[in-house]
């Protein structure tokens, strides 16, 4: 195989990658607007489109990459990008599944009560903090900047608190006091939706990794700072 056929495939795999990127970013808006409001039909539709589309970008790439690791043997630098474009893949694709995971709770919960007030506020704060972590990885992988990328990862602690902190306030505010089926479910849920955006906090952190091994060769991965 010549050098240029080699390049078309790289470029091909660059490609579904940032047709891959592009959804989940997409996927994230329709989140937040239906975060202010659940009663858009459209959006779910579009987010199930969506979702499937992601979910047949994650396996195309999979195969891209075998079947470019098999057919070019790959140098080195090559074939850590190339290793990396798949453990980022995995992570976006997780993040597309917990984001419809999300669309899903928003259709289905009532968060009208004046006792959500304060956690509506941590809830809109988490999600605009989860998806400027997943548009901040998603740039310092595909500009391997590793600087962002330690941003990233700092981050995380925000989205972390945040998730606690709504956890606490859902149980200060509905403490000794009746609940209703349709209250209890919603609990459930605003605690579900909360929880799903730590998710996104920690995949969003497993792509920043990914770009610090490939722009600076090292693995943090599990506290290993070496």
């Amino acid at each position: 195989m010549t050098s240029n056929i080699k390049n078309k495939q790289l470029e091909l795999l660059l490609h579904d990658f940032e047709h891959l990127s592009k959804t989940a970013m997409v996927q994230m808006q329709i989140a937040t607007k239906l975060l202010q409001d659940n009663t858009i039909e459209d959006l779910y539709t579009e987010a199930e489109s969506n979702e499937i589309i992601m979910d047949r970008l994650e396996i195309k790439i999979r195969e891209e990459v075998v079947f470019t690791i098999f057919q070019f043997n790959p140098i080195a630098a090559d074939l850590r990008k190339i290793i990396t474009y798949q453990d980022v893949t995995t992570n976006l694709e997780r993040i597309g599944d917990i984001l419809l995971n999300i669309i899903h709770f928003l259709r289905e919960t009532d968060r009208s009560l004046p006792e959500f007030e304060g956690i509506n506020k941590k809830i809109t704060k988490m999600i605009g903090y989860a998806a400027e972590m997943l548009r901040n990885a998603i740039f310092s992988f595909s500009n391997e900047d590793s600087h962002m990328a330690y941003q990233v990862i700092k981050d995380d602690d925000k989205v972390d608190e945040l998730f606690h902190e709504i956890s606490s306030s859902l149980q200060d505010v509905f403490i000794n006091r009746p609940l209703r089926k349709d209250e209890v479910q919603s609990i459930i849920n605003i605690n579900a939706i909360s929880y799903n955006l730590e998710r996104i906090g920690d995949s969003s952190t497993n792509i920043a990794e990914a770009a610090i091994y490939l722009t600076e060769g090292k693995d943090i991965r599990h506290g290993n700072k070496q």
